[in-house]
């Protein structure tokens, strides 16, 4: 899947935003804040602007602001250029969101430049070199496609991720290891693995769901004991040849449904394509960022995680 980017300017830059899409529309699915445009463009006409931005940021993987110099401010007595106030603010929000790996400024080089803004991919340009504004567009370019899938952020599914990984996966990885396995009905199997299923997409009941993927398994339910905890953990357990499966069914998803309602109340009252979207980026995101969990603390080679639709074939 090509990542999504999104280039926002001011309304006098939308040439330079555009012509930095053609450059990185080679890598890229890219998408320019054009507000005469409205049909093919993140914001719709009589939605709130700012719902707008905040739904945009759940769907783009990486953000690029073009600074120019718009607006003539008194710093420290000094007469300064600097940037459209709402360009700084679509940039802070994309770097809340997105993290400063994933996004990026791009600023003429006479700008005035905020010290908070140290530690962002800045790249600089020349008003009267062609040349000098397609480099940094090709720079960031480069350093958005060198950028890691799989470093941990602050999204609702890191987070849910990190305490599914904390509470369930890693106690049953380590209980399996102490063990060198489970006994099962008197036999004790070596060969074990634990198989994640993560489904096709998240249902407003999803113990129904996970319910209805069970009953397509012949599994057995059992249980590990966990130190530190006060009940043990149960699983549902089937056998492939000589390898004992443990098959998990993370309901804990569910809280990406409740961050995402909290974050756009009057977006999603009912189910619709970007809907569908930010939930799918955030399934993605749950499954990364466990996968890095499970490579850090060495349980990679016992954890298998699976989407729902491959479960078909």
């Amino acid at each position: 899947m090509r990542k999504r980017l999104f280039i926002g300017s001011s309304s006098e830059e939308l040439h330079l935003a555009n012509a930095a899409k053609k450059i990185l529309e080679k890598n890229f699915d890219v998408v320019v804040w054009n507000d005469k445009i409205w049909d093919s463009s993140v914001f719709r006409i009589n939605q709130n602007f700012l719902s707008d931005l905040l739904k945009a940021s759940l769907k783009f993987d990486f953000g690029i602001l073009i600074g120019s110099k718009d607006d003539k401010v008194e710093y420290r007595g000094k007469k300064v250029l600097q940037p459209r106030d709402n360009v700084l603010f679509e940039l802070g929000l994309f770097l809340g969101r997105l993290g400063l790996s994933k996004c990026a400024f791009i600023v003429e080089k006479e700008l005035k430049i905020l010290s908070d803004l140290q530690g962002v991919t800045l790249s600089f340009f020349d008003r009267k070199n062609v040349n000098s504004f397609n480099n940094a567009v090709e720079q960031v370019s480069e350093v958005f496609k060198n950028s890691s899938d799989t470093e941990i952020n602050f999204f609702p599914s890191a987070t849910l991720a990190s305490v599914y990984f904390e509470n369930l996966v890693a106690p049953t990885c380590r209980f399996l290891i102490k063990n060198k396995g489970y006994e099962l009905n008197g036999v004790h199997y070596e060969k074990y693995k634990l198989k994640i299923i993560i489904p096709e997409r998240i249902t407003s009941d999803l113990n129904i769901k996970f319910e209805s993927l069970k009953a397509g398994l012949p599994t057995t339910k059992v249980d590990i004991e966990s130190s530190g905890r006060p009940r043990n953990i149960y699983h549902e357990t089937q056998i492939t040849d000589d390898t004992i499966e443990f098959v998990d069914f993370p309901t804990i998803i569910s809280g990406i449904n409740y961050a995402i309602l909290n974050l756009l109340p009057n977006e999603f009252n009912q189910l619709n394509a970007d809907y569908d979207l930010i939930v799918e980026r955030e399934l993605s995101k749950f499954i990364v960022t466990l996968k890095q969990l499970l490579l850090r603390n060495g349980f990679d080679n016992i954890v298998h995680i699976i989407r729902e639709q491959d479960l078909k074939h």
